[in-house]
C-alpha cells in the first residue's frame, strides 16, 4: 500500500493526473482517512475539479475532523463550488486549527468578497426594470414631466440597500442616484442615463464619494471644475445642487477628460447641454475672484486645482463672499515637488520607460532640477504654480480656520526610489527643500470660515 502511494504521488509529480487517479482511488475507498485522501483532493483542486475533491474530503474529516489543512483544502473547495457558507465554516475551522492562520484568513476574505459580489449582483437585477423605466422615460420627462410609473420606481430605488462600488459601476451608480438624493421625485429632473454612464466611466463620482460628508444634502460649488463632468458625480453623491466654475471651460465642446485612463476623450454631450438639460446644475466659465453670485454655498471643492492657481492667495479670498458661517471649503493639493508632481508620465514608478527622452527628463525628482533651465513660456512655469506645503498652508489660513490637514504620502513604490543622495541633488535647485517637501504627496483639506473674535 505504501508502494501505490508512493507510485501516485510520482504520478501527480510528472502530471500523469489519470495515472494517479487510478492508483489513488483504490487506497482512498479502502481509508477514507488515509493520507492517499489528502493526495488525491489536492491532485482534484489542482486540475479545478472542486466539485470531485469536497467528497474526497467529507469522507476524511468524519473521521479526522481536527485536521486543519484538511479543513483548509475544504474550504477552497467549497468557495470554488460557490458554497460559501461550506467555506467559512471550513475556514474558520482551519484558522483555528493551523498555526500559521495567514491561508485560511485569505480564504475568508474571498468569502466575505464573493458575498459582496453576491449581494451586489442580486441588487442589481431587482433595480434593473426600475432603472429601465427612468432610462426609457427621462428624456421626455424633461418636457412633460416624469409619469406616475417613474415616481413610483424613483422612490423604490431610493429605498434599495445600497452595495459596492458605486464610482465605477453604472448600474450602482444610477440607483446611488435616487438613494442619496434628497427627494427622489425631485431628482428625476436632473437625472441623465448618459450622464451617469459616461461619469462613472470617466471616474467622475470618485472624487464626491471621497468628500461625501460635505456633500450629501449640500450645495455645492466646485472652482476649477474643467469640463463640469464633475456635476452629476456630485448629484449621485446626493449633493442638492451643483455649481462649476472655469476660467477656461469650452461651453460646447464634448471633450474631456478620462481621470481613470488619463486622456482626453469624447464625453457625448458639452457643458451647455448640461447645464439646459439638468437644473440642479449649474455651469458658468469664469473665475470664482471675478463674478458676483447671489448665493452662498454649503461646500466649495477645489480638486487637483490649487497646483494651477497663478494667484492663489487673491482666489482664496475670492471664496470667502461664498460662504456662510457653516461652509467647508475641501480640496485636494497634488503637490509639485512629489515624484510625479510634473503632471506627465511617468505617473508610477511602474511606467517608468528609461528608453524614454521625456521620462528620464523628469523621474525620480529631475522635473525639479529642470526648473532655472526651462523657457518663459514652459507649462512647469505657466500651469504650475510649484507652490510648497507651508505657503499653500499659510494661504488658507489667512482666510479660513482649518479643520483638517492630511498630508497624504506618495505610495511605497515610490518611496523606495527615494534616497539622500535624491534629497542633496534637488536642493542644488532649492536648498531649503526638506525630506517632507519631497515624499508628500498630495494635502487633503477642509477649513471653515474665520469666526468672529469675540470683543
Amino acid at each position: 500500500m505504501t508502494g501505490q502511494l508512493e507510485a501516485g504521488r510520482a504520478a501527480v509529480k510528472r502530471g500523469d493526473l489519470d495515472e494517479a487517479r487510478l492508483l489513488l482511488g483504490p487506497l482512498v475507498a479502502e481509508s477514507p482517512a488515509g493520507p492517499a485522501s489528502i493526495v488525491l483532493a489536492r491532485l482534484e483542486l489542482d486540475a479545478e475539479r472542486p466539485e470531485v475533491a469536497v467528497p474526497i474530503l467529507d469522507g476524511f474529516l468524519a473521521v479526522r475532523s481536527d485536521h486543519g489543512l484538511a479543513s483548509l483544502m475544504r474550504a477552497r473547495a467549497h468557495l470554488a463550488t460557490g458554497d460559501l457558507a461550506g467555506a467559512r465554516d471550513d475556514a474558520t475551522r482551519a484558522g483555528e486549527l493551523l498555526e500559521d492562520r495567514s491561508s485560511a484568513e485569505r480564504v475568508l476574505a474571498k468569502v466575505e468578497a464573493a458575498e459582496d459580489a453576491r449581494r451586489v449582483a442580486a441588487l442589481v437585477e431587482r433595480a434593473a426594470p426600475l432603472i429601465g423605466v427612468i432610462d426609457a422615460g427621462h428624456v421626455e420627462a424633461r418636457s412633460t414631466g416624469p409619469s406616475q410609473e417613474m415616481r413610483d420606481a424613483a422612490r423604490e430605488l431610493a429605498g434599495l440597500p445600497l452595495e459596492g462600488d458605486w464610482t465605477t459601476d453604472p448600474n450602482l451608480s444610477k440607483i446611488a442616484f435616487f438613494v442619496h438624493a434628497a427627494d427622489p421625485e425631485e431628482a428625476l429632473r436632473s437625472y441623465d442615463a448618459h450622464l451617469v454612464e459616461v461619469s462613472a466611466e470617466f471616474g467622475y463620482i470618485t472624487w464626491p464619494r471621497r468628500i461625501q460628508e460635505h456633500v450629501r444634502g449640500r450645495r455645492v460649488i466646485d472652482v476649477g471644475c474643467g469640463f463640469g463632468g464633475f456635476g452629476v458625480g456630485f448629484l449621485v453623491a446626493g449633493a442638492s445642487s451643483y455649481v462649476g466654475l472655469d476660467p477656461a471651460m469650452n461651453m460646447d465642446s464634448s471633450a474631456a477628460r478620462n481621470k481613470r485612463l488619463r486622456q482626453r476623450a469624447d464625453m457625448g454631450i458639452t457643458p451647455r447641454q448640461i447645464a439646459d438639460d439638468l437644473p440642479a446644475i449649474h455651469l458658468v466659465r469664469g473665475k470664482s475672484e471675478d463674478l458676483a453670485f447671489d448665493e452662498q454655498f454649503d461646500t466649495i471643492s477645489l480638486h487637483n486645482v490649487t497646483e494651477h492657481l497663478a494667484e492663489p492667495d487673491l482666489v482664496f479670498a475670492g471664496l470667502v463672499p461664498l460662504c456662510h458661517a457653516d461652509t467647508a471649503v475641501v480640496f485636494h493639493h497634488h503637490n509639485y515637488y512629489c515624484w510625479n508632481g510634473h503632471h506627465d508620465p511617468p505617473v508610477q514608478p511602474a511606467q517608468l520607460d528609461l528608453s524614454s527622452p521625456a521620462h528620464t527628463a523628469v523621474y525620480d525628482w529631475r522635473h525639479i532640477d529642470l526648473l532655472p533651465d526651462l523657457p518663459p513660456g514652459h507649462r512647469y512655469l505657466t500651469g504650475l504654480n510649484r507652490i510648497r506645503l507651508d505657503e499653500l498652508r499659510a494661504i488658507t489660513e489667512r482666510y479660513f480656520d482649518i479643520e483638517r490637514w492630511d498630508e497624504i504620502p506618495s505610495s511605497a513604490a515610490t518611496l523606495d526610489r527615494f534616497t539622500p543622495e535624491i534629497l542633496d541633488r534637488v536642493r542644488r535647485t532649492i536648498p531649503d527643500l526638506t525630506e517632507r517637501d519631497l515624499v508628500v504627496h498630495a494635502v487633503l483639506a477642509v477649513a471653515r470660515p474665520k469666526r468672529p473674535r469675540e470683543a
